[in-house]
């Protein structure tokens, strides 16, 4: 199946140094006003004006994130490609206090109905628990709005003082899903573990998802749900991560849950090497069944209620 055209354009235009910044950080090491390299490959000279790489000792080139991928990282074109679409890039040497001044002021929750009725139908019909739930709104972390005839899940995410940063709408019918405007993704939906002194994060790409593993650790004999903190990065983002460890330093555990795909593998394993380059207990646990953790989460249900119909 060939890839679309648009995704190919749009991977071909992320700036490699935007996109080592993000997902490579600490790699970018100036050598003069105009030139890097990299902690990995000291003979790797990077031009960021012109958005080159040279690798002068395997005598290998290009252009921009794409051919880095290919040439360096030794990435397929396809999982280059879906890679870099599915990314949030930080641009390089912003002022990023600027830029966050500028989004919190801009940034402002969509209108909460006066009920979540079909919000909560729409996640318990995804396997969603009611325990989950009933915490989730409680937490102000998740509410219903209404966009025009239809009606939205709201996934909130805080910053350390309990202040709404940034919000992901997520359509009760058909398939739309997006970021609220103004939205800061260094904030993630996060569930907070029951013990303040918890050392163990699971971090997933989707509130849905981690409102999934949430559900699951009820019905298997795990323990509690709330033993664990649970955060969701709103896609393949590394800032909710950095941000997370910074407001707990007494994190000793990341367990990665994200998706079984390409994209997935790919970002788990670098989030992997770099935690475990900090210190921390990484642990990559893929979902028992499908894609995500809700396919999951919805297999594991209808299998438990099979077996309650063959008993009766």
């Amino acid at each position: 199946m060939r890839l679309p055209a648009e995704n190919i354009k749009t991977a071909r235009e992320v700036q490699l140094v935007d996109f080592l910044n993000t997902y490579r950080p600490g790699e970018l090491v100036r050598k003069s006003r105009d030139e890097y390299c990299t902690k990995s490959h000291s003979s790797l000279r990077i031009t960021p004006s012109k958005n080159l790489f040279h690798w002068c000792s395997q005598s290998k080139g290009g252009r921009g994130a794409l051919d880095y991928l290919l040439a360096v990282e030794g990435m397929s074109f396809r999982s280059a490609v879906m890679l870099l679409n599915e990314m949030e890039l930080v641009p390089f040497q912003q002022d990023r206090a600027a830029e966050e001044s500028s989004r919190t002021h801009d940034f402002t929750l969509p209108r909460p109905d006066k009920n979540a009725q079909t919000a909560t139908a729409y996640l318990m019909h995804r396997g969603i628990s009611p325990k989950v739930l009933r915490y989730c709104l409680n937490e102000g972390i998740l509410y219903q709005t209404t966009r025009g005839n239809y009606r939205n899940c709201v996934f909130v995410g805080k910053d350390e003082g309990g202040i709404p940063r940034s919000a992901f709408q997520r359509g009760c019918q058909g398939t739309y899903r997006g970021d609220v405007t103004g939205s800061q993704k260094k904030y993630g939906f996060l569930m907070q573990a029951e013990n303040p002194d918890c050392d163990t994060v699971e971090l997933y790409e989707a509130p849905i998802d981690a409102m999934s593993g949430a559900t699951l650790r009820q019905y298997t004999d795990i323990g509690k749900w709330r033993s664990v903190h649970y955060l969701a990065l709103g896609g393949l983002n590394h800032l909710p991560i950095d941000y997370f460890l910074q407001q707990h330093p007494l994190m000793k555990n990341v367990v990665l849950c994200f998706d079984r795909d390409e994209p997935g593998l790919r970002f788990a394993d670098t989030v992997a090497r770099h935690l475990a380059e900090r210190g921390f207990n990484v642990e990559k646990r893929l979902p028992a069944v499908g894609k995500d953790y809700n396919e999951s989460l919805i297999w594991y249900k209808s299998k438990i209620e099979k077996q309650r119909g063959e008993r009766v």
